[in-house]
This record gives C-alpha cells, sequence and structure tokens, in this order.
C-alpha cells in the first residue's frame, strides 16, 4: 500500500509542475548532433560526437582532399582516420578546441575544423588553425569562410587567443580567398619536398590578429557565445530540479502530522 500511495503521489506532482520553456526542441538534436557552439547563417560549429567518424574517414579518403590538406600528399588508410578521429578529434571537441561544421538549413555534417599546436610566450598566446570541408557539393558556396570566421570568433573570445596561425599550400586557392576574406595576411612561405612524390610543395603563412578579424567581419556575424547560453540553460535545469525536489518533499509530509499525504 505505501508503494502505491508514493507512486500516485508522485505522478499527481509530475502532472502538476509545468514544464519548463528552458527545455528546447533542439535537446535531441544536441544529443545527436553534439552540443552547439556557434552558429552563423549558413554553418554552424557543434561539438564532434562518434557518429561522426564514417564521414571523417570518407573525407580523408578521397586523394583530392588529401592533395588540399596532406603534407605528404596522401589519403589516410581507414585505420589511420579511425586513430586520428578517436585519439585527437573527440578528446580535443571536448577540450572546446575542435568543432564539427554542419550546414544550418539541413543539419548535416558538412566538415571539420579545430585549433591546435597553442604556443603561450609572455604576453601573448597564438595557435594553429585548420579546417576541412568534406562534403564537395558544399564548395563555393561560403561555407568555409564563414565556418572560418564563427573559429575564429571562438579563438579570441572564449579560448582568449592572441593570434591565429595557419599554413596553406600556394595550389589551393579557394582557401586562400577564404583567409583573406576572413582578414588573414600573409607572412612567409616556405618549401617541402614530398619525397613520395618526388616533389616539392609550396606552403603559404598566415597570421590572423582579434583587431584584423573584426575589421574584416560583417555585423551579422558578431553573434552571441553560445557557451555562455548553455551555462546559463544548465543553471536554470538545476534550479528547477532543485524547485521540483522541494515540491516532492513538501507533497511527501503532511504539514500536521509528518506523515504521506494520499
Amino acid at each position: 500500500m505505501p508503494d502505491m500511495i508514493k507512486r500516485w503521489l508522485r505522478n499527481r506532482l509530475e502532472n502538476r509542475l509545468p514544464r519548463p520553456d528552458f527545455y528546447e526542441d533542439d535537446d535531441e538534436e544536441e544529443r545527436t548532433k553534439g552540443h552547439l557552439v556557434r552558429k552563423g547563417r549558413h554553418v554552424s560549429l557543434r561539438t564532434h560526437v562518434a557518429a561522426n567518424r564514417e564521414a571523417f574517414q570518407r573525407w580523408y579518403a578521397d586523394p583530392e582532399i588529401a592533395r588540399l590538406l596532406r603534407h605528404d600528399l596522401e589519403p589516410l588508410t581507414a585505420i589511420q582516420s579511425k586513430g586520428y578521429f578517436d585519439t585527437f578529434i573527440l578528446p580535443s571537441s571536448a577540450r572546446g578546441t575542435c568543432f564539427a561544421i554542419h550546414e544550418r538549413k539541413t543539419g548535416r555534417l558538412i566538415g571539420t575544423t579545430a585549433i591546435t599546436d597553442r604556443e603561450r610566450r609572455k604576453d601573448s598566446e597564438s595557435a594553429l588553425f585548420r579546417i576541412v570541408i568534406g562534403e564537395k557539393d558544399c564548395w563555393n558556396k561560403g561555407y568555409g569562410t564563414e565556418a572560418t570566421r564563427l573559429v575564429m570568433q571562438e579563438a579570441f573570445e572564449t579560448l582568449g587567443l592572441s593570434e591565429v596561425r595557419l599554413e596553406v599550400f600556394h595550389h589551393n586557392d579557394r582557401a586562400i580567398a577564404a583567409y583573406n576574406k576572413v582578414g588573414f595576411q600573409t607572412t612567409g612561405e616556405h618549401v617541402e619536398w614530398v619525397s613520395r612524390r618526388k616533389t616539392e610543395l609550396r606552403v603559404i603563412e598566415m597570421r590572423l590578429s582579434a583587431k584584423a578579424l573584426s575589421e574584416s567581419s560583417p555585423v551579422e556575424m558578431a553573434g552571441p557565445n553560445i557557451a555562455l547560453r548553455r551555462r546559463e540553460k544548465r543553471q536554470r535545469r538545476r534550479a528547477h530540479r532543485a524547485e521540483t525536489r522541494e515540491q516532492r518533499r513538501e507533497g511527501r509530509q503532511s504539514p500536521e502530522t509528518g506523515t504521506a499525504t494520499p
């Protein structure tokens, strides 16, 4: 009998308590596609989830993508890309330095990007930027440019970097044009010898400061810090759970006798 009374009381309380408005419709999407970090007009940055591994492996097995990204110009094997994803991509994403790129219109995963090789100096800190739009039907749509801007905002506003560096191959015209739009400036160039291909690889070095980003970014890109909104959302949820527990405790106790109330 006491168990029946408890179940009845619990159901009554749960049905009586209103559903808070901060349980947003995108909660399920965050669980399956990762937490939202930043969003632009066309793409959004999310944390990586294990389900992204298959697409990641497909991208890095593509010879054309390897030619644009890999310093040895060679695609990764399935074992190599799995190891890379599991030991670098997922842990870095959990630390807030690696992000999945999603198309906002469809929600589809289209690429990945990261801030790596952080270097601390006396009064500044810089890091290296990497990005790949893996879905080729999303090339030449400005997605890479917008994703780069979003990552740069995260780098300066959240990670506290003072400068971001990158290296891009001389033959990757599309990437160079995107970096110039965001505000990156060329600082040097070097040549690497690719022994397996018996060829030279020209590599352009570029840098970006927070000031240069602000001067190049359109107004609509200066969106809110999603990480702050997520913290506020978690705080509201904790407060709601605490209130719910308190109301349940009050419901189990009668003010007059201290016994269970049917």
